[in-house]
């Protein structure tokens, strides 16, 4: 089995899940008016996916890990492409918003197996942290690029084009798969009270945190409550909550919930401010978001190569301290507002890229017989991270944006300042278990 087939496979349907995720937002105005959709409707095209991609990645971890990393993948790219397919000949909204779901619950498979495919042939030492260094800088790459390739495609080909062009790259994953990655197993559990109870929980938080739903929230959290009661008195539980008592997976865990909360929720209100007190075109802004899509690469190439010489105390706190301290620098008042903006930008990107690699090491940090379930838990609460940045900035964003890159700024430097208030071991490498 090559590893360099493996990596590239990786790339590629995470490519795939991030692309779709990102690129269909810049064709909404097409899709509403071809369907003859809702504001509801249309919104639901981006929800639908990106809900159950987020409310399915613990359990498709903890499958991956009972029934094998590459068949999970394979079942996940197969119904990811079938659901493109649907999306693509969809004749109403309602069906298209039911086809982005399943395609989120293939997506879900795909984003939950490719870290520990990764883990099963490149050993613990520099090859891996240069192989996850690849790896996060072409997710950034990807997650930074997808607009411009969905409006690119919109332009030339229509709305629908998005979704075709998943179909040749699915089938070739799935023939590659087949002949050049070996299965691997790990001991993940099959519970389905505990699916059900994770999945509708988050169901209810993500959207909750974002449309500020206080009823939601409460029923969320409820379930969430009711999953872990479970999860304790479960003779063979889906998740080892033992895990949380291994240092680097605890703190590498909450720091990125924070990292992500403040990056990506102060670029949700920072858009609304460069094209809206700024007077900046969407093509103008997203050319200078080039500085940030160019960061996301370099940062994670560069960490990569240091991931196992640096103490993981260190590592974990690095990007969030680079996202404070862009979103402070992008405070700084200037003649040029632009000015601080782009340099904030590049070492968000940067942030961005190097927080990216160590969170894959941290899900990798559990033992390799739990590495889907692990890094299932990080994953998800990357987008948990998003959803209560966007929540919890909303109040000072009302004040101005000011007030809320100092929140976001805030939310970040709490996270780099974890690895020393939670005594993560400063000592231990990348590479070492608990």
């Amino acid at each position: 089995m090559g590893r360099g087939w493996v990596l590239a496979l990786a790339s590629m349907t995470i490519v795939l899940v991030v692309v779709d995720l990102t690129a269909v937002t810049i064709a909404l105005p097409d899709i509403r008016a071809s369907l003859g959709a809702s504001l509801p409707e249309t919104q639901w095209v981006v929800d639908a996916y990106a809900l159950t991609l987020a409310a399915v990645l613990l359990p498709a971890g903890v499958l991956a890990d009972r029934y094998g990393r590459r068949r999970l993948l394979a079942i996940g790219v197969s119904v990811f492409t079938v659901a493109s397919l649907a999306c693509a000949l969809a004749p109403t909204a309602p069906l298209l918003d039911v086809a982005r779901g399943v395609q989120g619950l293939g997506a879900s498979a795909l984003y939950g197996t490719t870290t520990p495919l990764i883990a099963t042939v490149y050993p613990e030492g520099p090859e891996r942290g240069r192989a996850l260094g690849v790896f996060s800088a072409v997710s950034g790459l990807a997650m930074t690029l997808g607009p411009v390739v969905g409006g690119a495609l919109t332009a030339a080909f229509g709305w629908r084009s998005i979704f075709l062009i998943n179909l040749p790259i699915g089938a070739f994953v799935l023939l590659a798969l087949r002949r050049r990655v070996a299965e691997s197993h790990g001991r993940g559990h099959l519970d389905p009270a505990g699916i059900a109870l994770v999945a509708a929980a988050l169901f209810a938080i993500i959207p909750a945190l974002i449309h500020d739903l206080p009823w939601l929230l409460v029923a969320g959290v409820a379930l969430l409550a009711a999953f872990v009661a479970v999860e304790r008195r479960a003779a063979a539980p889906m998740i080892d909550f033992g895990l949380f008592r291994n240092g680097v997976f605890a703190v590498g865990s909450a720091t990125t919930l924070l990292m992500l909360a403040g990056l990506l929720g102060a670029f949700t209100y920072l858009t609304l401010y460069v094209q809206g007190p700024l007077e900046t075109s969407p093509a103008e802004a997203g050319v200078r978001f080039l500085a940030f899509s160019a960061a996301a690469v370099i940062g994670p190439v560069a960490v990569g190569r240091v991931l196992h010489r640096w103490p993981m105390g260190v590592l974990i706190a690095a990007g969030p301290a680079l996202i404070a301290l862009a979103l402070a620098v992008m405070t700084v008042p200037a003649a040029d507002p632009w000015t601080p903006i782009m340099f904030g930008l590049f070492l968000g990107g940067l942030g961005l890229g190097a927080g990216n690699v160590v969170a894959n090491q941290v899900g990798l940090s559990a033992p390799m017989d739990r590495i889907g379930m692990a890094t299932g838990v990080v994953n998800t609460l990357k987008q948990v991270g998003t959803a209560v940045g966007v929540a919890v900035l909303a109040a000072p964003y009302r004040s101005g944006v000011t007030a809320m890159l100092l929140a976001a700024a805030g939310l970040a430097a709490a996270g780099a300042l974890l690895p020393l208030v939670l005594a993560a071991p400063p000592v231990r490498r990348a590479g070492q278990k608990v």
